[in-house]
Parts: structure tokens; sequence; C-alpha cells
């Protein structure tokens, strides 16, 4: 006599169906990989030329690590979180794209004309600001917490850059003509770059704009004066 399944066994899960890629996810891996590959290149070029004229005082050889080991930082990332979430392509295009203008900058000799270094740091800090912003937008409630975590992000791309620098100063580059006053000045440039972003993300959704964090009819305000 066959044994007759209940309701209590439990049943097969069933594997989810998966999507074919649209246009729009084609058109992002597309552009990821075209990006990072172009990061690779460079930094080839810049560990194999780093002697050349156009790389001098730059630490290139350290930078092209640095510059691969960036690139690794979102999918480690999204690996090591369990891949619960989709890909976050936004953030990753985020991290290679001040790759790609330093890498890029460098092996033009860009960053020997008047001023160049200054435009540079400040897009770096409104790109971050801006893709981060964006990416926090739909996890908070306010357009105005994802416009601070965007302005944190610039703020820490700012710092963070800088103690590169300083870390390729001790291990050894030479020229790099590093002074207090340079570091101050790229720290307020990233930063300013980073409140720009923080301001399109504020406008990106001007409907939200009403809702500031701390008023009165707040989740968080009126969870804490609830009764027990």
């Amino acid at each position: 006599m066959s044994r007759m399944m209940t309701t209590d066994e439990p049943s097969e899960a069933v594997p989810p169906t998966e999507r074919p890629p649209t246009p729009g996810d084609l058109a992002w891996i597309a552009a990821i990989t075209a990006a990072k590959g172009a990061v690779i290149a460079l930094a080839i070029d810049a560990f194999l030329n780093s002697s050349a004229p156009r790389y001098h005082g730059k630490g290139m050889r350290l930078r092209a690590i640095g510059y691969t080991g960036g690139l690794l930082i979102a999918p480690v990332a999204w690996r090591i979180r369990g891949r619960k979430e989709p890909y976050p392509r936004e953030l990753d295009m985020a991290i290679t794209i001040p790759l790609l203008i330093d890498a890029g900058g460098n092996a033009i000799g860009m960053y020997r004309s008047a001023r160049m270094d200054d435009l540079v740091h400040f897009l770096d800090g409104a790109i971050v600001s801006s893709v981060v912003g964006a990416v926090a937008t739909p996890r908070t409630r306010t357009s105005w917490e994802a416009a601070g975590v965007g302005a944190l992000a610039g703020g820490a791309l700012a710092g963070l850059w800088e103690i590169g620098e300083w870390i390729g100063l001790k291990l050894g580059a030479k020229g790099m003509d590093l002074s207090y006053d340079d570091t101050m000045v790229d720290l307020v440039e990233t930063m300013a770059g980073g409140l720009l972003g923080a301001v399109v993300t504020l406008l990106r959704h001007p409907s939200r704009l009403r809702k500031v964090p701390g008023r009165p009819g707040d989740p968080v305000l009126a969870a804490s004066h609830d009764p027990a």
C-alpha cells in the first residue's frame, strides 16, 4: 500500500525562476565590465612603467595595487553579505569611476595641468556622494537621510584617499610633494563635491523633502513615546 503524503510533511522547495536580463541589465554589465577592464589595463601600465616621466612622483606601483583592490570592494562586500540582495551595480560603478579617472588622468599626464587635480577631487566626491545617495534613497525614510549618507560617503572617500597617499609616501614614493596645505585642500575639495552630490540626492525626489527626520509624526519618535 502506498504511503499517502500528509499536509504535515514538508514539500520540496521549488527553485525560483530567473528572468532573462533586460536591455538595461545588459547595458549595466557592459558599462561595468568596460570601466573595470580599463582600470585594470591602466593599472598594469602604471605598474610596468612607473618610472616614466608622466608617472613621476605619483607612487604608481602602490596606486596600481590600490586600483585593483578598489575594484573588489563591491563584489567582495556583496559576497560576504550572502548575496541576499541584488548586486549593487550602482555602488560598484561609483567606486570604479573615481579609480578610472585617477588612473586615466595619471596615464596621460593630466594632473600636471594647472588646477586639474582640484577639479578631479571635486568630481570624485560628487560622483560617489550622488550615487551612494541614490542607492540609499529607497532604504531610508527621507531624502534628507539619504543625502546625509551620500555626504558621509564623500567625506570617507576624501579621508581614505589622503591616507592612501600618506601610506605611499611612507613606503618610499618619491617626488609626491605632499604637504599639510595640499592635504587639506584635497579634503575640502572632495568633501565639497560630496555636498553637491547630497544636494543632487535631495532634488532627485522633491516630494520627499517635506519629510524631515525628528518632526512630529516621525515613526522613530512615535515608537520612542509609545508606552510599553
